[in-house]
């Protein structure tokens, strides 16, 4: 298959962008010739529900260009008042005048004309589509952005690729397709260290690498490690004495807390986190070459081995592997009936499980149903593991030195309990996937409904957070030592990001109307006071060694409070009057501004990072456009205000923009789409919010991002 060029998708800039309009194979190339006949048709005397809503032109079909174009539902519920309500034709009926009328290609319209209404509209689109590395997209969505940001990273990479035509992503496995390759290039190097490394690195992983997915018990771990030291100093292969699942799992920490450490010593040091993971994939790929030859019944270590596996995966930025590993673990779990309480708790041998091995089961079940949670809004995809067939227990909260085979070496559980914080971000996890379900529910419910939902769902996070022990919920985090401290910091972050999560589709609409809404109000400031909170977090977070690099979705929470400032910041230019009850606009801003330079320089070992800030960039540049739009339109009003200050500053930034001079002249010929008065948000859905959250992860981008 051979890359598209430009004269295979018309005319192109250099960075691959076209405005050539889209032409269906039954769409005539011209209306005919000036001596037609123009005789002029009726208006469309009827716009469809969401058309109307936001005041954009409609077709006056079923469906209308706009929601076919969308794939929205397009409706007429909504009352007529001037009489009969007109039945709307079908989008290609052949009615007199409708643009859609089939013609045979190459042909003119015979006899009539499109009204001159829609002969603009038409031409409009020409100007409102775009090719993109061959494909067409509609300048109008309000996700426009995210084309730029594909089409800039195509041109960072300094070739045009069109989808698919990437060949070291197409000579890449399924399920590793995208993500950056395992260094696997010093032969003769054996995966598993000396003795006393080993030993450290385990120490390691359970003293600073573990927060709040604590599925292993500390002491049964360190016993499995000797046994696998004992089998290689007696020159036996290493899964031995331990079998498969458990040696896989000791590999798996030893290769975490091995590039933890790197990471720990190369905060501002691609080539240190580059050795880092020379060093830690081969114990990873040891750990799955033993998994993959895995035989028998499974058991909770062949969970356990492949959920820490994931957490690797996801730590170094491989997250389309980590995707496919995550759902063969979840087979594993039903298969084990791990998610009732009564799941079967003999081994393969027919022998009853241990207590720690009952708790170690729940454990890791809780652990897998946080991890479902996070990568489902992450990735912008299903759940693998539902609410309505679970009862599981949590696990009782003993802490391991505390545990035995027989049961709990205390008599009492102790709130300050590591297992305390598992068990709350299990449960803020499960008030996540009711947002996604009844928030951001596919279908045309009611504005309405969606914020009865969301307060709701809002009262239940803050009696959660009320719930929560003092060590992770009241008590200053610089006071708390390292493990409660690392702990206390993702249950905060998570409650933030929730919180985000709910309330964020309300930043959409008519913000001039907010005055007249305080419920609204009251969601737009929980959101925004949500996003300040996270980002205050992740400024401790860089600045605490303890806590750098303990979260693998620390930079997808980043990525959702900027994008809600930036989407904030276009609303706010919108404004009438100021809302003196909203947060500090400028504070507000300056803060993002500060955390996007984090965004951009940390974890670069991970390229979820790169196309996160891409997209950001992108997302920001928008607010200024719209900054200039807004300015541009007072100012020749004919009220008499000026354009705002820093007009003249954005103006200079977009043209120092590094895609100014390759998009110059898609901006020339779209100028009446970014700079008509009309608001990119317009046309924002609440569902758009988890395509721009899962947006990084686009095929086309995953496959333009595999790093040399």
């Amino acid at each position: 298959m051979s890359l598209s060029t430009p004269s295979d998708i018309g005319p192109a800039t250099a960075s691959g962008l076209s405005t050539q309009p889209r032409r269906e194979p039954s769409t005539p190339t011209s209306y005919g010739s000036p001596a037609d006949n123009r005789r002029k048709l009726s208006k469309v005397s009827r716009a469809c529900d969401p058309c109307k809503s936001k005041k954009i032109r409609c077709s006056g079909t079923l469906p209308c260009n706009t929601c076919s174009r969308r794939r929205l539902s397009c409706t007429y519920a909504t009352r007529y008042s001037r009489g009969r309500p007109p039945t709307p034709p079908a989008l290609n009926s052949e009615i007199p005048g409708n643009p859609a009328d089939s013609t045979s290609p190459g042909q003119g319209r015979i006899g009539t004309r499109p009204p001159e209404e829609n002969r603009e509209e038409e031409e409009g689109r020409a100007t409102s589509e775009l090719v993109i590395e061959g494909q067409y997209f509609d300048l109008t969505s309000g996700l426009t952005f995210l084309h730029r940001a594909w089409s800039k990273l195509s041109a960072q990479r300094g070739q045009l690729m069109s989808h698919g035509s990437n060949e070291g992503a197409r000579d890449q496995p399924l399920a590793s397709a995208g993500d950056r390759p395992f260094y696997l290039d010093r032969p003769g190097v054996e995966a598993l260290p000396d003795d006393a490394t080993a030993r450290g690195l385990l120490s390691l992983y359970f003293g600073s690498c573990v927060v709040t997915y604590r599925m292993l018990h500390r002491q049964r771990v360190e016993g499995w490690l000797h046994l696998v030291l004992e089998d290689r100093a007696h020159g036996h292969p290493l899964a031995t004495s331990l079998g498969n699942a458990g040696t896989s799992i000791i590999l798996t920490i030893l290769a975490i807390a091995t590039f933890r450490k790197y990471k720990l010593q190369s905060t501002l040091s691609n080539d240190l986190q580059l050795a880092g993971l020379h060093d830690s994939d081969p114990l990873f790929h040891a750990a799955t070459g033993l998994t993959e030859s895995e035989t028998g019944y499974p058991r909770v270590e062949s969970v356990q081995a492949r959920l820490i596996q994931v957490l690797y995966l996801l730590q170094t930025g491989r997250m389309s592997k980590a995707w496919y590993t995550f759902g063969n673990a979840c087979q594993i779990i039903s298969s084990l009936g791990l998610h009732r309480k009564q799941f079967r708790q003999q081994n393969a041998f027919g022998e009853q499980s241990d207590y720690i091995t009952q708790q170690c089961a729940k454990r890791v079940f809780w652990t897998a149903y946080t991890i479902d949670k996070y990568l489902s809004v992450v990735f912008g995809r299903p759940r693998l593991l539902h609410d309505v067939e679970i009862d599981q227990e949590f696990p009782d909260t003993v802490n391991d030195e505390d545990m035995g085979p027989d049961g709990p070496l205390l008599s009492d559980g102790s709130d300050e309990c590591h297992i305390t914080s598992l068990i709350c971000h299990a449960k803020i996890a499960r008030i996540i996937g009711r947002i996604s379900h009844e928030v951001y529910h596919l279908g045309d419910g009611r504005q309405a409904d969606r914020a009865a939902a969301a307060d709701a769902l809002i009262h239940e996070l803050k009696a959660w957070h009320a719930a929560l022990p003092p060590h992770l919920g009241m008590v200053k985090l610089s006071t708390l030592v390292a493990s409660y401290r690392r702990e206390a910091t993702a249950i905060t972050l998570a409650y933030c990001h929730a919180l985000i999560h709910a309330t964020r589709p309300f930043l959409l609409g008519d913000v001039n109307s907010l005055s007249d809404d305080p419920a609204m109000q009251t969601r737009i400031n929980e959101c925004l006071s949500a996003a300040r909170k996270a980002l205050e977090i992740i400024e401790r977070i860089v600045g605490d060694r303890e806590l750098s690099h303990s979260f693998w979705w620390t930079q997808y929470v980043l990525f959702c409070a900027l994008a809600v400032i930036y989407v904030w910041e276009i609303q706010h230019k919108a404004l009438r009057d100021p809302m003196p009850n909203f947060d500090s606009h400028e504070t507000l801003f300056a803060l993002a501004e500060k955390c996007r330079f984090h965004l951009q320089g940390a974890g670069s070992a991970a390229p979820p990072n790169h196309r996160y800030g891409l997209i950001l960039d992108e997302l920001r540049l928008e607010a200024q456009r719209q900054t200039v739009l807004n300015g541009n339109s007072r100012a020749m009003s004919g009220t008499g205000q000026s354009a705002e200050p820093g007009i003249d500053d954005t103006l200079s930034l977009w043209a120092d923009h590094p895609m100014a001079d390759q998009t110059a002249e898609l901006d020339m010929s779209t100028n009446s789409i970014f700079f008509s008065g009309a608001s990119m948000l317009q046309t924002w859905q609440s569902t758009d919010w988890l395509d721009l959250d899962s947006s990084a992860f686009d095929p086309v981008l995953s496959i333009l991002d595999i790093p040399p």
